[in-house]
C-alpha cells in the first residue's frame, strides 16, 4: 500500500528518524459536492481565512486546498499537497526507482471520497517542487451524473481524518489491504450510479464483503446458525434415528461446516457489529427522497441483509435483475417503472433495500471500522462524549419547569441563527429568562454561558456540544437543527 508506506516515511521524518529523499507535490481533483474543513472556526467558512481549506496543513503532510474562487462553486477545484519519498523496487531482471506519487494520491483520493460520499476525480499532477507540471491521471472516470438534488456542503473533520490516515500506516498489510480494496468498491459504486445501478449494488456489498473477510478471517459458524443449514434439519433428524445414525449426522454436520465459507454470515454480522444506532435516529440528508420508502426498522436489518445479499448473488450468477425501485432518489429522473414498483413495496417493513439505503448503511460501516481500527481514541472519545450527553439530557429533565421554559426559549431564539454568518449569538437575559435564579442555575449546570449581571446581562448555549443535546431534547433526534451546527464554539473553547 503507497498511501501506508509514504505516510509511515512522513512520520518518520516528522520524528527525526532517517528517511529516502522526496518531493513536494501538488495534485489536482475534482469535487462535485462542496467539501470544506469544519474543524476552522469561523462565522462565515467562504471567507478566505477559511474557505480555502478542506483538510488543513502544512502541506508537507496531506493538505487540500480549495483553488476554485467563489470556494463554492461547483465543480470545486480541489489541491492536494503532500511530500513524496522515492521508493526502490525490484523484481527479478529490473529496478525502479522514484516516488509513487498517483499510488499515493489515488487511494488518499479514495478514502477521502468515502468520508465525503462523493467520487472525487483524480485530475493529476500539477507542480512537482518548484515546477509547474501537467501530467494526467492515467485513468478517466466516466462523467458525474447530476443527483436527485444538488448535495449539501460537507465538512470534513481534518484532525479526525489525518488520524485515520497515521493510524492506518501502522496497521498489519493485510488490514491495509482491505481497507483500500473497500473503499475502491465504495468509489466505484458511487461511480456506477450515474448508469449501472446493478453495478453499483454489487460493488456497495463487494465494499463490505472485502472488510468482513478480513475481519472475520478463517472464523467458522455453529451449524445452527447458518441458514441454508436449517433445510437439511429433517434429513440430519431422520439420520440420526437410524443405527448409528446420530454419529453420522454429526459427521455431516462437521464436514459441511468444514466446506462452508460462511460468506452470508460474516457479511451480515460485520455489520450488525459496526453499524452505529445513530443510522437509526438520524435521517439522511444526502437522499431525502428516501421517505417514500416504506422505513426499514432496526429488528428486520438481518432479513434485510438477506435479501440484499441474495439480489446480488442472483445478479451475478443468474443475471436476476433488481426490481426498478432500487434506482429511485440517486438521480435527477427516474423510469415510469420504478414508481409502479415503489407501490408493491408499500407498508412493508422487510425487503430489498433501495440503493440510496444500502449506500449510506455501507459508507457508514466502513467510516465505523476505520474509526476503530485506525484510531481508536477517537472511539473512546466518542463514547465518553456519549455519556456527558446522557448525562446532560438527564440534568435538562429534572430542569424547574420555569428554568427548562426560559431554556428552551433561549434556545430556540439560537436556532433562528443557524445558516447565518454568525458566530455565538448571545441574547439578553431579559429576552429569556424569567428571573435571576433561573440564570444561575443554567450556568451551574453548565448549559449557558454568560457576560454580566443578573437580567442586564448576556446568555448563550454553551458550546456546540452543548447545542446538539439541547437540541435533541427540545427538537428530537431527528430533526435536531444543532446536530454538526457551526454556529457555537466548539466544546473546551475560551468564552
Amino acid at each position: 500500500m503507497s498511501l501506508a508506506w509514504n505516510t509511515g516515511q512522513l512520520l518518520d521524518a516528522a520524528a527525526g528518524k532517517p528517511v529516502p529523499g522526496h518531493t513536494a507535490i501538488e495534485y489536482h481533483l475534482l469535487s462535485w459536492r462542496e467539501l470544506y474543513d469544519k474543524s476552522i472556526i469561523s462565522a462565515d467558512r467562504h471567507h478566505s481565512s477559511a474557505g480555502e481549506w478542506v483538510l488543513r496543513g502544512d502541506r508537507h503532510f496531506y493538505t487540500v486546498t480549495v483553488t476554485s474562487r467563489p470556494f463554492y462553486s461547483i465543480p470545486q477545484h480541489l489541491c492536494l499537497s503532500f511530500d513524496c519519498f522515492i521508493k526502490t523496487e525490484s523484481e527479478r531482471n529490473w529496478t525502479v526507482t522514484g516516488p509513487p506519487i498517483d499510488k499515493v494520491a489515488a487511494e488518499l483520493i479514495t478514502l477521502l471520497s468515502v468520508f465525503a460520499r462523493e467520487p472525487l476525480v483524480p485530475l493529476g499532477l500539477r507542480r512537482q517542487d518548484d515546477r509547474p507540471i501537467t501530467i494526467p491521471y492515467h485513468y478517466t472516470p466516466p462523467p458525474r451524473t447530476t443527483g436527485a438534488v444538488s448535495p449539501p456542503a460537507i465538512g470534513i473533520d481534518s484532525s479526525g481524518f489525518i488520524a485515520i490516515v497515521k493510524g492506518f500506516a501502522k496497521v498489519p498489510a493485510a488490514r491495509q489491504e482491505a481497507i483500500i480494496a473497500a473503499a475502491r468498491f465504495y468509489y466505484g459504486a458511487l461511480l456506477l450510479t450515474g448508469f449501472d445501478i446493478a453495478g453499483a449494488y454489487v460493488s456497495l456489498v463487494c465494499a463490505i464483503e472485502c472488510l468482513a473477510g478480513h475481519h472475520f478471517g478463517d472464523q467458522k459458524f455453529k451449524f445452527d446458525e447458518v441458514e441454508k443449514f436449517k433445510k437439511l434439519k429433517a434429513t440430519l433428524e431422520n439420520i440420526s434415528s437410524l443405527r448409528r445414525g446420530k454419529a453420522l449426522a454429526e459427521k455431516l454436520k462437521q464436514d459441511l461446516v468444514a466446506a462452508e465459507y460462511f460468506l452470508f454470515q460474516k457479511y451480515k454480522n460485520f455489520i450488525v457489529e459496526h453499524l452505529p444506532e445513530s443510522f437509526w435516529s438520524v435521517p439522511d440528508a444526502l437522499y431525502p427522497y428516501n421517505s417514500i420508502f416504506p422505513p426499514i426498522p432496526k429488528e428486520k436489518l438481518v432479513g434485510c441483509l438477506r435479501d440484499a445479499y441474495d439480489a446480488r448473488s442472483s445478479y451475478v450468477h443468474a443475471g436476476k435483475p433488481f426490481p426498478p425501485y432500487v434506482e429511485f432518489g440517486m438521480r435527477d429522473r427516474a423510469p415510469i417503472e420504478a414508481s409502479f414498483a415503489i407501490e408493491k413495496i408499500r407498508g412493508k417493513q422487510r425487503y430489498l433495500p433501495p440503493l440510496s439505503w444500502l449506500e449510506r448503511l455501507t459508507q457508514t460501516v466502513i467510516i465505523e471500522y476505520l474509526h476503530r481500527s485506525c484510531a481508536p481514541e477517537l472511539v473512546t472519545a466518542r463514547q465518553a462524549e456519549f455519556a456527558e450527553k446522557e448525562r446532560l439530557l438527564a440534568t435538562i429533565k429534572e430542569l424547574p419547569e420555569n428554568v427548562m421554559n426560559a431554556l428552551e426559549k433561549l434556545t430556540k431564539w439560537t436556532a433562528g441563527y443557524l445558516g447565518f454568518s454568525v458566530i455565538n449569538p448571545m441574547a439578553s437575559n431579559k429576552q429569556w429568562a424569567d428571573k435571576v435564579k433561573t440564570v444561575s442555575l443554567l450556568r451551574e449546570k453548565n448549559l449557558i454561558g454568560g457576560k454580566g449581571k443578573g437580567m442586564q446581562g448576556h446568555s448563550w448555549l454553551k458550546d456546540r456540544f452543548v447545542g446538539e443535546v439541547v437540541g435533541e431534547h427540545f427538537f428530537g433526534v431527528a430533526k435536531n437543527p444543532f446536530r454538526d451546527n457551526e454556529l457555537l464554539l466548539p466544546k473546551g473553547m475560551r468564552e
